[in-house]
């Protein structure tokens, strides 16, 4: 495999090792894998780190839960960003699976609760497509590594899990994690996903499984 198909499929390797590709991004990553030992050499490394996320426990979190520094996404991405400048890509598609999974401990339990003061950076996005009940707010933001998002939500059934994801032009979906949500608690995250703006259409959240869209928004109106 050329280092430039490595270098694209690196950073799926965390979403892969927590269960979050879609069907037709397994498929393209495994037969990557088969023909890879180096990539397969890294999801070996980044394995425990997600089996690990399996033994979290939101419920045995204390009230309120603890919150991650807002300036995550930027400290883990601003450390990639410095990594390309000093390594070759076989570096830094290690260090941009290792950011999923610091943004799948997000997912395990670690959720913002509760508004920020002040808005959020980025540009905010209208949700077309609503559940009954429920309301939702976002901001998606283009950086250097992909598109970050802020995302509130309110009204989906208690402790049911969701994710996120940005879909492209023809239809597929890149995740950019999931959720536990909490009814009439609003539920407030930070998210990030390898996918710049410009590739993407529509921001949307389904059940895990599901391909029925409980909330989209178009980025692109």
């Amino acid at each position: 495999m050329t280092s430039e198909h490595c270098r694209q499929t690196r950073p799926l390797l965390g979403m892969y090792a927590l269960g979050h590709l879609d069907g037709r991004e397994t498929v393209a990553l495994r037969a990557h894998l088969d023909g890879c030992p180096d990539c397969r050499s890294e999801l070996h490394q980044l394995a425990p780190v997600a089996a690990a996320l399996s033994e979290a426990d939101p419920d045995r979190l204390a009230e309120p839960p603890p919150l991650p520094p807002p300036t995550l996404p930027d400290t883990i991405f601003g450390a990639l960003d410095r990594e390309r400048g000093r390594q070759r890509y076989r570096r830094i598609g290690l260090v941009a699976a290792a950011a999923v999974i610091a943004v799948g401990l997000v997912t395990a339990g670690f959720l913002l609760r509760g508004a920020t003061a002040g808005d959020p950076p980025g540009q905010a996005v209208a949700f077309t497509a609503l559940s009954p009940g429920v309301e939702a707010s976002a901001r998606v933001e283009n950086r250097a590594w992909g598109t970050g998002i802020s995302l509130d939500v309110t009204g989906l059934p208690q402790g049911g899990t969701y994710n996120v994801w940005l879909q492209r032009p023809d239809g597929s979906r890149m995740n950019a994690g999931s959720f536990i949500a909490g009814g009439d608690r609003t539920m407030s995250m930070q998210l990030a996903v390898a996918l710049p703006m410009s590739d993407a259409t529509t921001l949307g959240i389904s059940a895990p499984g599901n391909d029925h869209v409980l909330l989209q928004a178009p980025l692109h109106p």
